[in-house]
């Protein structure tokens, strides 16, 4: 059995069923780190179901919990329809309109067992 603590609120640690103390660093968890440079860009996550979540990726955790603001949510015909409407719109075979607004979720959390597929817009970082 392992529990993590924070035994100080910038020294996390994860205590194992030995009775050891591990220090969570960015070193022992190379994949979770180059999750860094991505904080504050738009996220896109592809569910299970096919649903597609979409906002701000503002942090993670060590167990790979992504946590997103000012995310809104489409079903997969949604998705697969905005997808459509944005390569049309890239390609110059139309204009940009009003499309159906997503469904506002806010912040959310999304445990990695539930990331099918996740994408990152390089392009827009925002500034606080």
């Amino acid at each position: 059995h392992t529990m993590i603590t924070d035994d100080d609120w910038y020294n996390p640690t994860i205590h194992c069923s030995t009775g050891s103390k591990l220090p969570v660093e960015e070193s022992t968890m190379p994949h979770l780190s180059i999750l860094k440079k991505y904080i504050n860009k738009q996220m896109r996550i592809t569910l299970p179901d096919g649903r597609v979540v979409q906002g701000t990726f503002i942090c993670y955790d060590y167990q790979g919990n992504v946590l997103m603001n000012n995310a809104d949510g489409r079903s997969p015909e949604e998705a697969a329809a905005a997808a459509a409407r944005a390569a049309a719109i890239a390609a110059g075979q139309a204009d940009v309109g009003d499309e159906a607004p997503a469904m506002h979720l806010g912040m959310i959390m999304v445990k990695p067992q539930h990331i099918v597929r996740c994408e990152v817009e390089e392009s827009t970082l925002l500034v606080a």
